[in-house]
Formats: C-alpha cells, sequence, structure tokens
C-alpha cells in the first residue's frame, strides 16, 4: 500500500515538474504597452458587450413594468398563472445556460449574431399576447436566446483581460443591469403616456425589443472572437495581445478541455460562489419583476411608480462602478460581497418590519439599500469566480455552474410577490433579507479559507513574480505558483 501511495506522490510531482519546465519564465511587456492593450479592447470591443447586457436586461427586465402598465389585468391572470409567465422565462434561462461553453467553441461575432436576433423578435412577439400561454411561449423563448448569452459574456471579457483587469469590466458589465433597468423604467414613464389604439404594455414590449434587432449588425462586423484574431489589432499586436496574458491555456480556442471541465465541476469554490449568486439572485429577480409594484404600493401611481424605480437602479450602477475601481486597487473581492450583501440585508429588513404608512419615506429608502447593495455584492461573486478559475475550460464550467444553480432562486423570487400580499409584500422581502444576510457569511467563509490556501502555497513554493507566465493547461488553479484572489 505505502508503495502504491508513493509512486502516486511522484508522479504528481512528476506532473508539476514537467508542467513547470514547458513555461517560459517572463511575458516581457511593460506597463505602457499593457495599458495599450487594454485600452484598445475597452475602445473597440467592451462598450460592445456592455450595450448588449443593457438590451438584455430591459428585454428580461420590462416583464415587470408591463405588469405595472396593465398586462396581468388586462390579459385576466392571477398571481399564480402571472408567477408562471415569470419562470417560463427563468426555467428555459436555466435550462440553457450550459451554453456558456458555446462561447469557447463558435466564433463569437457570428454566435452573438444570431440569437441577438432572435431574442430581439422573442422580445417584440410578447406585444402580441392575447392569453397567458402567447405571453409565457415568448418569454420561455426568450429565456432560451438570452442564457447563450448573458451567462457566457463574463467568460468571454475573461480572454482578453487579465485577473487585475478583469473585476471592473466585469462589475461594468454586470453594472449594466441596474443601468438598464433604470432605462426600462425611464421608457416604461414616457411609453405609458403614449395614447393610442395599443394598450401601454404591448407598446413597451414592442419598443423595447426592437433595438436589439437594429443592433445585430453592428455586433456581426466589430465584435472580435479573441485577442489573436482581433480586426482592430495589427499581427504583431495580436501575437503579444496572447503573450501578455499572465497565465496561458493551450487548449485549442474551437475545442474543451475536459479535465479543465471536470475540475470546475468539481471544485468547491464554484458551489459557494453559486450559493452567493442563489441569494443574489432572488433579490435580482425580486426586483426587476416586483420593483415598479412595490413602489406603487407606497401610495403612488402606475406612471409615478414607473419613474421613482430608475433612480435606485442609477445609484446602484454607479456603486457597481466605484466598487469594481477599488475592489481591483485592493485586490480584494470576499469583504466587498460582504459588505454590500450587509446593506443590501438592512434594506430589506427595513421593507419586512415598517407596515405602516407612515414609514412609507423609510421603505422607500429601504428600496435604495436593497438594490445598492445587492447589484454590487452579484458584480463582484461573478469576477471573483471568473479571477480564480485556471483556464480557459474551467472557467467556462465554473461560470456555467454558478448560472445554472444561482438562477433557481428565481422561480423562489417569482411566486413570493403575489398581489394577496400589497401593500408590504412582508413574506418575500423577509426572504430578501435573510438570503442577503446568508451571503456575509458565505462571501467571509471563502475569503478566510482562500486567504489560507495562498499562505500554504507561499510556505511550499516561496514569494511568486506578479509577472512570471503560468501555463494551466494542465495544472489549471492547482499550479503551485497560483494564487487565489481573496
Amino acid at each position: 500500500m505505502s508503495v502504491k501511495i508513493g509512486s502516486a506522490c511522484e508522479a504528481t510531482h512528476a506532473e508539476v515538474a514537467s508542467t513547470l519546465q514547458k513555461e517560459s519564465a517572463h511575458v516581457l511587456i511593460d506597463a505602457k504597452q499593457q495599458d495599450y492593450f487594454v485600452k484598445k479592447y475597452d475602445r473597440n470591443m467592451l462598450w460592445i458587450v456592455c450595450i448588449l447586457y443593457v438590451l438584455s436586461y430591459i428585454d428580461r427586465g420590462n416583464i415587470g413594468n408591463a405588469k405595472t402598465a396593465g398586462a396581468q389585468d388586462d390579459l385576466g391572470l392571477s398571481s399564480s398563472q402571472w408567477a408562471w409567465v415569470l419562470n417560463s422565462f427563468y426555467i428555459c434561462y436555466t435550462l440553457f445556460e450550459w451554453a456558456t461553453l458555446l462561447w469557447k467553441i463558435f466564433p463569437a461575432h457570428i454566435y452573438v449574431t444570431i440569437i441577438c436576433i432572435c431574442w430581439g423578435v422573442a422580445a417584440m412577439s410578447a406585444g402580441a399576447a392575447t392569453n397567458m400561454a402567447g405571453l409565457a411561449i415568448s418569454r420561455a423563448f426568450l429565456g432560451v436566446l438570452e442564457a447563450g448569452f448573458g451567462a457566457g459574456a463574463p467568460f468571454y471579457l475573461s480572454i482578453f483581460y487579465q485577473r487585475k483587469e478583469l473585476g471592473l469590466r466585469v462589475a461594468l458589465l454586470t453594472g449594466m443591469s441596474p443601468l438598464a433597468n433604470c432605462f426600462a423604467a425611464s421608457l416604461a414613464y414616457g411609453i405609458t403616456h403614449i395614447k393610442g389604439s395599443l394598450e401601454p404594455w404591448r407598446l413597451l414590449f414592442i419598443i423595447e425589443g426592437a433595438p436589439t434587432i437594429a443592433f445585430a449588425p453592428i455586433v456581426y462586423f466589430f465584435l472580435p472572437d479573441s485577442p489573436n484574431t482581433a480586426k482592430f489589432l495589427s499581427e504583431d499586436e495580436q501575437t503579444r495581445a496572447v503573450e501578455r496574458m499572465h497565465t496561458r491555456d493551450t487548449t485549442a480556442k474551437s475545442k474543451l478541455n475536459w479535465k479543465q471541465v471536470t475540475a470546475g465541476l468539481s471544485d468547491y469554490q464554484n458551489y459557494v460562489h453559486a450559493l452567493i449568486h442563489f441569494c443574489c439572485n432572488y433579490s435580482f429577480a425580486g426586483l426587476s419583476n416586483f420593483l415598479p409594484t412595490i413602489v406603487q404600493n407606497l401610495g403612488y401611481t402606475s406612471i409615478q411608480a414607473q419613474g421613482l424605480t430608475a433612480p435606485p437602479y442609477l445609484a446602484a450602477f454607479i456603486l457597481c462602478v466605484l466598487v469594481a475601481f477599488c475592489s481591483d486597487k485592493y485586490g480584494n473581492r470576499g469583504f466587498v460581497v460582504a459588505g454590500f450583501s450587509f446593506l443590501g440585508a438592512i434594506g430589506y429588513l427595513l421593507l419586512a418590519t415598517l407596515e405602516d404608512t407612515k414609514y412609507n419615506s423609510v421603505r422607500y429608502l429601504g428600496i435604495w439599500l436593497a438594490c445598492c447593495g445587492v447589484f454590487p455584492a452579484l458584480a463582484m461573486n461573478i469576477a471573483w469566480l471568473l479571477n480564480n478559475q485556471g483556464g480557459e475550460s474551467k472557467r467556462g464550467a465554473g461560470l456555467s455552474v454558478l448560472a445554472i444553480f444561482g438562477q433557481t432562486s428565481s422561480f423562489l423570487s417569482s411566486a413570493m410577490f403575489p398581489k394577496e400580499d400589497r401593500p408590504y409584500f412582508v413574506k418575500g422581502c423577509a426572504i430578501g433579507c435573510a438570503f442577503t444576510g446568508l451571503i456575509c457569511i458565505l462571501a467571509l467563509g471563502l475569503h478566510f479559507k482562500l486567504e489560507r490556501e495562498n499562505k500554504k502555497r507561499d510556505a511550499d513554493t516561496g514569494p511568486i513574480d506578479a509577472s512570471e507566465a503560468l501555463d494551466l493547461t494542465e495544472l489549471s488553479d492547482k499550479h503551485p505558483k497560483f494564487r487565489y484572489i481573496t
């Protein structure tokens, strides 16, 4: 038995040594050149993905504005039927979030263009619904198509940006969600003032779905597939764009490394992140679907409620960006996620406990705190996962775990704010408070666990050179010189 154990250990050490021998020592690209590439990506690629994210969240989140504009009443749907309309999107979105891996297989500019056109058509078709089945089917198709884009976009960015650059960009990307909700609320406020033959909620779906289709040609002609094929870089720049990454994965662009996929599916970190995302996503989906209704029940008209939901979302977006800057500067994720989730828990606590109209102004403050707490925590959690997955295939697998399991809380939130619970929706807000509080515990636990692992590796290998290039094709983040961001 001891001989077998010794042989296994020797084989493991031999694998590590072999991998280390294959690596070149340093990437000789100075800070000025690094900044050049980052600015190139920001100017030529990032804005396209961010606009797509805005369009995506407008098309999925306008169902809440449509409800306030009269969709549920006009179609004669009960609270349980409306919950099924909402869940038709989330069920399909969850079932197809494995499509994150398709970003690794197909050219991005073709893949995204096709689903962009299709989800725009699906979004607009909701305006033609005459019953529950029609609305549910259009939302189901929207869920399938948006899963192909939304879940994989952060992974796509991780191909272009280094770990230290990724947090800001992923936070900016996911921060597009509250910005999109802000736009959607503002558009809904204007659209509900239109007097015509169509009901305002039908116009809302049609008008907000059309820009997605119009944006598809820009995606096709300008979205790069990868750094080594980006048209805005010269051939020499394409080569150096690949070399500048401090970690390398020699797996072919169009192939999956199944060893990495297996590692991603078995890594405990991904399931902690998935549980954090589960808790965040309860609020994420609940706020998108029911915030206009919650605001309306503070004593405002439908039109006023559409306008009053915009400011908290705008504040949440600004915080997402500011937090990303600070988090990237100090290299910390866990404390940021825990701190903002605590802020969100306070907001939900105010909403769940203050059941009197004289506290409506304080309840509106609670809405601000919930939005400004949940969205930055969600954004940083996604960036945190991507930072600590070595290798493209493992990042794709890890993001799929987070997206699929984390998305399931959307089903719960869809049923926790029925119109029978108005005006205070205590049950839904109390669950939101519990979930955001749990995020604090999970984030702090993961932070200290990763910090301990880094110290253990420091003791084994000594200090590391931050500019050293690591080939993570075989060992992924288990490489002895890989350090986790905590």
